[in-house]
């Protein structure tokens, strides 16, 4: 039972992962969640890497979760900007159309409305993960200028980032649609929204999924979406600290605090949180990871993040199967320095809903008693998420009727999915017995071991649970 890990791994999909024996390896090694990248790659791309991840993972005989995570508007140099080597104090012309002719220190942006959106004496233009940057001195007519303040080198389609830009469209752009409508198609469980401004945006991206039951993940990038933090968890699913993207525009000193901030702000809402970029960077290229990394992802678990991410360590990296042994380690190992969330007491008027009420009482009589397990059997995965909102020490065996259902909670902190066909006219005993058997068999509990099993006044009723009872495997009664 200590073996299990409660903090969930997702592993960004790529080239290193295209052999699909290599994948089926990730996923035995610990992948729990596969994200797929718009950024990089065609429709065909992403579908086929959809279908790969779920033969792996039937191969592997596990849930794994399919995240497809949008672009949103992101700029990038132009193909037609020529590569530009910057020193600090080098005066620098932006313009925002390929026709805009230029010499050397000219950067073609493929953004028409940058010039407008920037702030002179504010914005930067931040390329890459953070060099060059330039500071944006005035706006002359067509264009901006600029002082190179980080070197570095700018190459065409090189990713850039605009700070404190004054932009009025809603994170969703053309091409993000066409990607949903993928998405969709590919019958993913997640869709992360980029560059999040506010709630309306997460309102936006779900009346395009209207009749779907994939859910959504904020992604926390922008200072913008830190000042409406609150609303923009309630308004989604699910919410990621984008970090790379986030230090860009906040700076790199504040990126730990604001981590700890959402991440918190997620716990006490009952909302999946995703901590991604740069976790174990150096495993691009190297078969271990460093000390100082180790670190920065057991601090994650500790702070009580549901997963943890791996960007290019798999997508490109060398040692994609050994980048996810070693997450898996460390959050393993982190694991019990995570602070439950106090179950005892909190009503609905305390930010919690009557569902939560009742699984905080599950979660604090498991604890009180020392049970093994919490068995929730459910429908939507709502008694699931509930009761891991509250980071219990046990694990939280949920079983599901519905297999969308079980992928999903596979990202959620401690949730062990595991499919329970319901049976039509199944008596409430038959079906507690199967669930028993089913909760004794998966985690390997002897007879005797005690559990915590919640289940509504009816099967299969979303949000109707309100019996609590404890049980010993192996014994009747």
């Amino acid at each position: 039972m200590s073996t299990l890990r409660r903090t969930k791994i997702v592993a960004t999909l790529g080239p290193s992962t295209d052999h699909q024996p290599t994948l089926v390896a990730m996923i035995r090694a610990g992948v729990d969640g596969v994200r797929i990248n718009c950024s990089h790659g065609s429709r065909d791309d992403f579908i086929r890497r959809a279908w790969q991840a779920r033969d792996a993972a039937a191969t592997a005989g596990r849930h794994v979760a399919i995240v497809y995570d949008l672009q949103g508007p992101k700029i990038r140099l132009h193909e037609a900007s020529g590569r530009a080597d910057l020193g600090e104090g080098d005066q620098v012309r932006i313009v925002g159309e390929p026709g805009a002719k230029g010499a050397k220190d000219t950067l073609v942006v493929d953004w028409p409305g940058v010039v407008d959106a920037a702030e002179p004496g504010t914005s930067e233009l931040v390329i890459g993960d953070g060099a060059p940057r330039i500071a944006i001195a005035e706006r002359t007519k067509g264009a901006l200028v600029g002082t190179c303040v980080i070197p570095g080198t700018a190459l065409p389609r090189k990713g850039a980032f605009l700070t404190h830009a004054q932009v009025t469209q809603m994170a969703l752009t053309d091409k993000d649609r066409t990607d949903v409508r993928t998405a969709l198609d590919a019958g993913v469980d997640f869709i992360a929204l980029s560059f999040v401004n506010a709630a309306e945006d997460i309102r936006e991206l779900r009346g395009e999924i209207l009749g779907s039951s994939v859910r959504i993940i904020a992604k926390i990038e922008t200072l913008s979406a830190i000042d409406h933090l609150e609303e923009i968890i309630d308004a989604a699913d699910a919410v990621m600290v984008a970090r790379g993207d986030l230090g860009v525009e906040a700076g790199v000193s504040r990126v730990p605090l604001l981590q700890k901030r959402i991440i918190q702000a997620a716990n006490e809402r009952g909302k999946m949180v995703i901590t991604a970029t740069q976790m174990l960077e150096s495993m691009i290229d190297a078969p271990e990871p460093t000390r100082a990394e180790a670190s920065d992802v057991a601090n994650a678990v500790i702070d009580g993040t549901s997963c943890v991410m791996l960007s290019g360590e798999t997508a490109v990296g060398r040692y994609p199967i050994e980048a996810i042994g070693q997450m898996a380690s460390i959050a393993l190992a982190a694991q019990d320095g995570v602070t439950p969330l106090r179950a005892e007491g909190g009503t609905p008027d305390e930010g919690r809903t009557t569902a939560e009420s009742v699984m905080g009482a599950a979660v604090l009589l498991a604890r009180e008693i020392k049970a093994d397990a919490l068995v929730i059997p459910t429908e939507t995965g709502g008694s699931a998420r509930a009761a891991a909102r509250f980071r219990p020490r046990r694990p939280i065996l949920a079983l599901c009727s519905d297999a969308d259902v079980a992928r999903q909670l596979a990202l959620e902190w401690g949730v062990i999915p595991e499919p329970l066909h319901q049976r039509p006219a199944e008596p409430i005993d038959a079906l507690v017995e199967r669930c028993l058997l089913r909760a004794q068999r998966r985690l390997g509990l002897p007879d005797g071991a005690r559990v915590v099993l919640t289940s509504g006044p009816q099967v299969a009723t979303p949000g109707a649970t309100s019996l609590i009872a404890v049980h010993r495997l192996g014994a009747t009664g």
